[in-house]
């Protein structure tokens, strides 16, 4: 009887497969990286600022005042839908409606207003637009003085918002 007992034992323990073993290279990180990030927060929290260490911060290059008499100004205002922006001059005479026209007009424009200066200070152009002009417009606009003008180093943009 006790040899049945055993034999029955023995069966049950072949059923149970065998503990599969860890590989020596798989390592749980997790811990270390709690730790990490505690030690973080705590470096974090426990720091004081010091008000001698601070850099110098560099002048704004914007909000300088740009003189609009020293300027060529042109107006972009809104096209309805789909059409194309309506850009106007000083006197708010209209460009003409067709891109490679207007094109023509900018750059006679501009080169009008830049040469009856009488202090010759005119070297810059200001765009002038409504929030609402797209952005594709004033760069068109941009592209148009940039590639005929290249000695001008600056074109200001100056939005109106509502």
């Amino acid at each position: 009887m006790s040899n049945a007992l055993i034999e029955d034992d023995d069966d049950e323990m072949d059923a149970v497969p065998p503990r599969k073993k860890r590989d020596e290279e798989e390592m749980d990180i997790t811990p270390m990286i709690d730790i990490t990030f505690l030690l973080l927060i705590f470096f974090v929290v426990a720091s004081k600022m010091d008000p001698s260490q601070t850099g110098n911060i560099p002048e704004a290059q914007n909000g300088l005042a740009v003189s609009a008499k020293d300027s060529a100004i042109i107006f972009i205002e809104p096209g309805g839908g789909d059409s194309p922006a309506i850009l106007k001059r000083r006197d708010q005479s209209e460009f003409s409606k067709d891109e490679e026209a207007q094109a023509t007009e900018i750059v006679e424009y501009v080169t009008d207003e830049l040469e009856k200066s009488i202090s010759k200070n005119k070297d810059q152009v200001m765009l002038l637009g409504d929030g609402e002009v797209k952005v594709s417009e004033v760069t068109r606009v941009q592209k148009i003085i940039g590639d005929e003008f290249t000695d001008m180093q600056f074109t200001y943009i100056a939005v109106k918002e509502k």
